[in-house]
């Protein structure tokens, strides 16, 4: 306990002399004293843990820091073994601010119904206006149509390019060839082209426009034209992650499924949910067509054949819970559902959808040259 109070003493000398006030001496002082009044093993315990913690030396908990007044106002670190100002920062730097899509002209190289759904929902998500759009096409009825919307026309595919800070490249996979051949000479690598042609790789784009361009390749399906889009897409390397994030906020403007995935799977893609939609057309006019052999009206059979896929398809989107769970809780034992999935897995159901989007993964494949 002696040597305990000795010590306190050494350091409340120390704070006197920081301290003219007297304020932390009459702190460390009534610390002694509190000691002084403990009983004699209690102290030898306070008296280690201090030690061990050098708490004791420090007085951090028993001395706030003091903050001085003034324009050069520095906060005095409490302990002896530290400095009494913490070093400096130099000034941050600042990074570069992405652009968003609506600072960004965008032009589209052919303007049929997915190049429409995916230009007209971005001007209706007001991501962009209708007058920093171009289009052209091969059809002159389409750009009229396209003047009416408000957007800019051309048809001129190098006039488009030399405008556009982004194309998107939506025509057929066939004539993609030809013009890549067109805007060559016109493409600069600061650029970024979207194309949305089914199985075209990023390597064709930049086999014609040069290694260095910067290309997305995306994958929708025509439900974009009711903002209702199944979307993935696959970026080349030159590409920055906010020119990528600008293409995903494109096709999320017309759809809530929307995915970024290795460029290896884009063709799993289309056969999935490019080509899907197809699949679910003729799901649902079996659906209706077994609902007339039922006896029900044409229209009303296509009413709740088609609303049934809706409300399926919104059970598993927003309740996120596994679809064999949901079939499940349809399914009661001996019932009429388990009599219809019985025949559905005797014809082969699961097995039909596995084949179909194979078959289309393949001819994918086969459209992209491997």
């Amino acid at each position: 306990l002696a040597r305990a109070a000795c010590l306190a003493a050494a350091v409340q000398a120390q704070r006197q002399a920081r301290d003219p006030r007297g304020l932390r001496g009459a702190m460390s002082l009534a610390f002694v004293r509190r000691a002084a009044v403990m009983p004699m093993a209690a102290a030898h315990r306070r008296t280690a843990q201090l030690a061990a913690t050098r708490s004791f030396v420090s007085f951090k908990s028993l001395s706030p820091p003091i903050f001085t007044r003034g324009a050069a106002a520095k906060v005095r670190e409490e302990s002896v073994d530290v400095p009494a100002a913490y070093p400096q920062r130099g000034p941050s730097r600042e990074r570069t601010k992405p652009k968003e899509l609506r600072q960004l002209k965008v032009g589209f190289i052919g303007w049929g119904a997915m190049a429409q759904a995916v230009s007209l929902g971005m001007i209706r998500e007001d991501l962009t206006e209708s007058s920093s759009v171009m289009a052209t096409d091969v059809v002159p009825e389409i750009l009229e149509a396209a003047a009416r919307e408000g957007l800019q026309t051309t048809d001129s595919n190098k006039a488009l390019v030399e405008w556009a800070d982004l194309v998107v490249m939506a025509v057929k996979p066939q004539v993609v060839d030809a013009v890549i051949k067109d805007i060559a000479p016109v493409w600069k690598d600061n650029k970024v082209l979207v194309s949305i042609c089914a199985g075209i790789t990023i390597d064709t784009f930049q086999d014609g426009l040069g290694d260095g361009a910067k290309v997305v390749r995306v994958m929708p399906n025509t439900p974009c034209l009711v903002s209702e889009a199944a979307t993935a897409y696959s970026a080349s390397k030159r590409c920055a992650d906010w020119e990528v994030d600008l293409v995903y906020d494109m096709f999320a403007a017309v759809g809530n499924a929307t995915h970024r995935v290795p460029e290896n799977l884009l063709n799993s893609v289309t056969g999935l949910s490019g080509s899907g939609p197809a699949y679910i057309y003729m799901f649902i006019q079996a659906l209706s067509d077994a609902g007339v052999q039922g006896g029900l009206p044409r229209k009303v059979a296509l009413s709740l054949a088609t609303q049934t896929v809706i409300g399926a398809a919104k059970m598993v989107q927003e309740t996120g819970t596994h679809p064999e769970v949901l079939k499940e809780a349809v399914t009661s034992p001996g019932g009429t559902t388990i009599a219809g999935v019985r025949a559905l897995e005797r014809a082969g159901f699961r097995s039909a959808v596995i084949e179909a989007v194979e078959a289309a993964r393949l001819r994918a494949e086969g459209l992209s040259g491997k």
